[in-house]
């Protein structure tokens, strides 16, 4: 299997994982809640696995960092458009912004280049994904939750662009144990991705007992499962996500994970009883033409 459809498996992967971990979180009565232990499951997994892995070079810390502060950002804006929209009006907002956001960074601050078709895919997968939104009519564009939802998805492209730097800063910095595997080996691929978890997953569960101590302690002892299952996904999720950002080129990566919007729309359809109506399949259609030519 190539590098490049490797990535393109990854990438589809991790969106079937991150569909699951949202879905995890829409299921529970407190958003806010539901996040603090879904990153405390991460947490307790990488917190076991630091150990027995090195930590990454001094050069990948500095975007672990710029990454831990946006995806603070992120999971704060998320929680709170969940609680003023819609699911179904702000997922697709927070997971549209980002291709285009994605594509821009790495052509301008990572040096890559993308092709007129690969340039096209973007688009209609952010076109497709975004005018989702329009299945609320006019009824469904509230200002507030929409502002949340756009800022969300605006560190969505930063923390992805900022992680795709760092594995190439650890790689770069010498992580010899991995060097047989490429420039972006294994090795610097599970340090990252441990100790980025490691951090970034300490912030929600400790604003989340802060606030909502009570309600953790009542989710931990009805919805554990959920919430243990929600940590895994989510866990894996960005792992390959991180993978494949090794293997291929970052906005074409970012574009292919956002077609997790309509695994999300099937998950809705099967386990929450919401419409998959005409709107949503030409939607669906629109981005899987995207995916086609990112792929090529």
């Amino acid at each position: 299997m190539s590098s490049s459809l490797l990535a393109t498996v990854l990438a589809l992967t991790s969106a079937l994982m991150h569909a699951s971990w949202n879905a995890a979180v829409k299921s529970g009565s407190d958003r806010l809640t539901a996040v603090g232990v879904v990153d405390a499951t991460a947490l307790v997994v990488c917190a076991v696995a630091a150990p027995f892995v090195a930590p990454p070079s001094a050069a990948a810390w500095g975007f672990i960092a710029g990454s831990l502060a946006l995806n603070t950002v992120f999971r704060l804006c998320l929680v709170r458009a969940y609680q003023l929209g819609d699911f179904g009006q702000m997922y697709p907002i927070i997971r549209g912004v980002s291709p285009l956001v994605v594509a821009a960074l790495a052509v301008l601050l990572l040096h890559q280049s993308l092709t007129t078709l690969a340039w096209t895919g973007v688009v209609l997968i952010s076109a497709g994904i975004t005018s989702l939104v329009l299945a609320g009519g006019r009824s469904g564009f509230r200002a507030l939750p929409i502002a949340y939802a756009l800022v969300a998805g605006l560190c969505v492209a930063g923390y992805t662009a900022s992680d795709a730097a760092g594995l190439r800063a650890a790689a770069v910095a010498g992580l010899h144990a991995a060097a047989a595997a490429g420039p972006h080996g294994s090795g610097s691929l599970l340090s990252y991705t441990v100790y980025l978890f490691l951090v970034e997953s300490v912030p929600m569960p400790a604003i989340a007992l802060a606030v909502r101590r009570r309600r953790v302690l009542d989710y931990l002892r009805t919805t554990w499962r959920t919430g243990l299952l929600g940590g895994l996904a989510a866990l894996l999720s960005y792992a390959l996500m991180l993978a494949a950002l090794s293997l291929g080129d970052v906005a074409r990566v970012e574009a292919l994970r956002e077609t997790s919007i309509i695994l999300a729309a099937g998950i809705g359809a099967l386990f929450f009883k919401e419409a998959f109506g005409r709107h949503r399949l030409v939607c669906a259609v629109i981005v899987t033409g995207g995916i086609v030519l990112v792929s090529l």
